[in-house]
C-alpha cells in the first residue's frame, strides 16, 4: 500500500464531501472517508470512496433504493463492515518524570485510557497532558478535576486538573503541576511537531493496553483517519489496538511527526476486520491551543509582556539564546543569554518584551508583520524559533 500525494487525497476528499451527506442517509451506514479498497480483507490498491456500515447484508435483501452506487464521479464505492468502540479499562504504572502511552484517568468517575504524550501550551509553553476527551472528561465537565496518573486518590498521583477539552474533536488537556515531565513515549521515542496525515503513511504509536504498535493509514475523511496492520511488523494477536489505548498518539514511522490522536478501536475479532480510528493532530492542537515540541519553541510574543523559549537538549547541557525584534534590534533583556538545562534537558528562558517594541512589515501574508526570531543554541546544536509580534500597531 503506497502512500498517496497531498494534492490526490484533497481531490478525493473534495467528491467525498459533496456526496457524503447523500451516502450517509443510506441504511446502517456509521461513516464516510476516502481511502484504499478492501476486498476480502486485504487493500487492493485502488482508492476509492468508502461507506463504513455496521454489518454488510447480501445485495438481493436490500431494495433498490438502500443500495449503494458502485462508482461516483468516476471513483469506486467501497462497502466496509467496522464496528470502533471507545478503548478504556483499568491499569496502574505511575511514571516519574511523566511520559505518554502510560495509564491516566479523572479521580472524580469515568474511564482509565493513555496519556497519549507531553505536550505544550502554545502561549506560556507550559506542560499538559493529552488524553481524548472520553478518558478525562466526567460529564458534565468540570476544571476542578483532578487527573491523575496512575487513577487513584493518592496525593502522589495527581498530576494536576482538566484543563480544556473538545467533545467533538474528543481530546482533551489536563495541567501537569506536581511531576516532573518527558517527551518520550513509552518503548518508542519522542513526537517531533506535527504534521499532515496522509493515505498510505505508516504509523506508528505507544498505547497503554498493546504498547507499541505499527501500522498504516488506509482512510481518511478530512478530520480523522483509520489504521490498519503492517503486514510488516504484526501486532501480538492481531490488534493495534485494544481497550485502554484511548488517547494513544499516532506518528508518523519515519519522523516521528504526531499525525492523529488515538480514540478507538475495531470490535469484530476477525484479524482482516482490524482497524484503528484517530482524530487530525493539526485539528486536536487547534482546538486545545497546544503544541508537540520538536528541539524548542517560542510562546506567544505581546508587546510589553512575558514570553518564553523552551528547549529540550542533553541534561545539563549549557545552551544559549539570542532575539531578534521585527526591527532587526537585538534584544539585551535580562532572562536571554546562557543557561544550562536541569537534570532532565530541560531549558526555559523567560523575558519581559520592552513596550516600545512595535511590529513591523504587516502585509504580504504576514498580518502582524515579521516575526520576533530566536536562535536557540541547545549543547552546540543551533535551532531558529519564532512568533508574530502582537499588542502594537505596525510602524
Amino acid at each position: 500500500m503506497e502512500q498517496i500525494t497531498k494534492a490526490e487525497q484533497e481531490r478525493l476528499l473534495k467528491v467525498m464531501r459533496k456526496h457524503r451527506k447523500r451516502l450517509k442517509q443510506f441504511p446502517n451506514v456509521r461513516a464516510v472517508d476516502i481511502g484504499y479498497e478492501f476486498t476480502k480483507g486485504q487493500p487492493t490498491g485502488r482508492l476509492a470512496i468508502r461507506v463504513h456500515v455496521n454489518e454488510k447484508q447480501p445485495e438481493a435483501d436490500l431494495k433498490r433504493s438502500e443500495r449503494l452506487p458502485e462508482e461516483i464521479d468516476g471513483i469506486p464505492v467501497d462497502v466496509i463492515q467496522s464496528n470502533p468502540e471507545l478503548q478504556a479499562v483499568n491499569r496502574n504504572v505511575r511514571q516519574v518524570p511523566l511520559i505518554g502511552g502510560v495509564v491516566v484517568g479523572n479521580t472524580r468517575a469515568g474511564f482509565i485510557g493513555t496519556l497519549g504524550a507531553v505536550v505544550f501550551e502554545r502561549d506560556s509553553l507550559f506542560p499538559k497532558g493529552l488524553s481524548n476527551y472520553h478518558v478525562l472528561v466526567v460529564e458534565p465537565p468540570q476544571k476542578t478535576d483532578t487527573i491523575a496518573q496512575p487513577k487513584t486518590t493518592a496525593a502522589a498521583d495527581a498530576l494536576g486538573f482538566l484543563e480544556r477539552w473538545n467533545k467533538q474533536f474528543d481530546c482533551a488537556v489536563c495541567s501537569i503541576t506536581f511531576r516532573s515531565v518527558s517527551t518520550q513515549l513509552a518503548d518508542l521515542g519522542t513526537a517531533k511537531g506535527i504534521r499532515y496525515p496522509l493515505v498510505g503513511m505508516k504509523v506508528v504509536k505507544s498505547g497503554r493496553t498493546t504498547a507499541v504498535t505499527r501500522g498504516a493509514i488506509d482512510g481518511t475523511d478530512g478530520a480523522e483517519f483509520t489504521v490498519i496492520p503492517d503486514p510488516n511488523f504484526p501486532a501480538p494477536m492481531g490488534e493495534i489496538s485494544a481497550g485502554g489505548d484511548s488517547g494513544s498518539v499516532w506518528l508518523e514511522s519515519s519522523s516521528f511527526l504526531a499525525v492523529g490522536l488515538h480514540y478507538a478501536g475495531e470490535t469484530d475479532p476477525n484479524p482482516a476486520s482490524e482497524r484503528a480510528w484517530a482524530k487530525w493532530m493539526a485539528t486536536v492542537a487547534d482546538k486545545l491551543s497546544i503544541l508537540v515540541l520538536d528541539k524548542a519553541a517560542m510562546g506567544t510574543a505581546n508587546t510589553g509582556q512575558a514570553c518564553t523559549v523552551l528547549g529540550r537538549t542533553r541534561p545539563n547541557a549549557l545552551c544559549h539564546l539570542d532575539i531578534v525584534y521585527p526591527s532587526g534590534r537585538r534584544s539585551t533583556a535580562k532572562g536571554l543569554g546562557d543557561k544550562t538545562a536541569d537534570g532532565n534537558g530541560w531549558v526555559r528562558w523567560t523575558w519581559t518584551v520592552g513596550s516600545s517594541t512595535k511590529r513591523h512589515g504587516a502585509g504580504a501574508g504576514l498580518p502582524h508583520g515579521i516575526p520576533v526570531k530566536g536562535t536557540v543554541t541547545l549543547d552546540g546544536d543551533q535551532v531558529m524559533v519564532e512568533s508574530p509580534l502582537l499588542g502594537q500597531a505596525t510602524t
